[in-house]
């Protein structure tokens, strides 16, 4: 199936009705933000990342047709001078930045943003969605059914499903959980790993890596503390905490302004919308839609409500469709 949409995207690409859509885009001052997770060559089924050679297609064919500019351009560009751009950002800070990505943007002299866990970093840990990945990695399928039946937490998954699949249940359910109801789970989770003599590997970048990276072509901003769905917190001394300390910890530790914020898996609520205000100028809410520049020039609140598209796809061509709108014209003609 993937090859068949690489052959297909490929072609399209071929016929120009990704330039057309590009064009019109452009006429109607839209222009897209695009977030990566992983790039490696690990091929992992739980969590699968971007190979590095697929990644650096993908910056060559975006430097084609886009001006690829750092995040504050938001604030200091005029809207004339945008409509050329799009922006590329990393989500959490995983180490194989490093390794993969930061040598390829470098060499092509592009601009990437960090959305880093500072707390996680600071600690040399790892995200909580990580424990479960490992979980899902290392364990049978009969042993994890059997860890939450413990717990008492009924997830909707089956054994034929593919271990993507699983990960996914899952982090979907922790998702729904608030930070207090979460933690003691993964801890438990933790605990397990340790009693199995399973070690989890630290995969984020420590802050000393961080400081290593040349500033001329990446920024470092705030993806929170602990990574958690705001959507359901309620105490306002939680979350300005991890809003506020994740600003601070960056800017103490690298010497630098953090004026951007992220919200993982891109759910909020009023509380925590309101209180982003309060530390930053930028914030992106939403996924797979292009950021509107005349909302941009006309309304403040919107450089609080911006959009990004996620990028997991197989071929460079089927993410210049992505971050058109393409795909999104088809979800919606079906969902009609």
């Amino acid at each position: 199936m993937a090859a068949l949409r690489t052959v297909i995207f490929k072609f399209m690409y071929g016929m120009g009705i990704g330039k057309l859509l590009l064009q019109k885009n452009r006429n109607c001052l839209r222009v897209p933000v695009l977030v990566f997770h992983k790039i490696t060559a690990e091929k992992d089924p739980v969590w699968p990342g971007i190979d590095p050679e697929l990644f650096e297609k993908i910056i060559i064919l975006l430097k084609q047709h886009y001006k690829i500019l750092p995040l504050n351009a938001l604030l200091t560009t005029s809207v004339s001078e945008l409509k050329h751009a799009c922006f590329i950002t990393f989500d959490d800070g995983y180490k194989d930045y490093l390794q993969y990505a930061y040598p390829i943007m470098k060499k092509h002299e592009v601009h990437s943003s960090l959305f880093v866990l500072p707390h996680d970093l600071s600690n040399m840990g790892h995200i909580w969605t990580s424990t479960i990945i490992f979980f899902v990695k290392h364990y049978s399928f009969k042993e994890i059914n059997n860890f939450f039946l413990a717990q008492s937490i009924k997830i909707e998954m089956h054994e034929n499903m593919s271990a993507f699949a699983v990960n996914m249940c899952i982090t979907k359910y922790f998702c729904e959980l608030t930070q207090v109801q979460r933690i003691p789970i993964i801890k438990e989770l933790q605990d397990k790993f340790l009693k199995d003599n399973i070690v989890i590997e630290n995969e984020l970048l420590s802050f000393n890596e961080l400081k290593t990276l040349d500033t001329n072509f990446v920024s470092v901003e705030s993806h929170s503390l602990t990574h958690p769905s705001f959507k359901l917190e309620s105490k306002e001394e939680f979350v300005e905490y991890e809003l506020k300390h994740s600003k601070e910890l960056i800017e103490n530790e690298l010497k630098t302004a953090v004026n951007c914020f992220a919200f993982p898996f891109s759910k909020w609520n009023n509380l925590s919308l309101s209180l982003v205000h309060k530390y930053y100028n930028i914030c992106f809410t939403r996924i797979n839609d292009m950021v509107d520049l005349k909302k941009l020039n006309n309304t403040k609140e919107y450089l609080y409500d911006l959009p990004r598209f996620n990028v997991h796809h197989d071929s460079r061509e089927e993410v210049f469709f992505l971050i058109n709108g393409f795909h999104s014209k088809i979800n919606e003609i079906f969902r009609k």
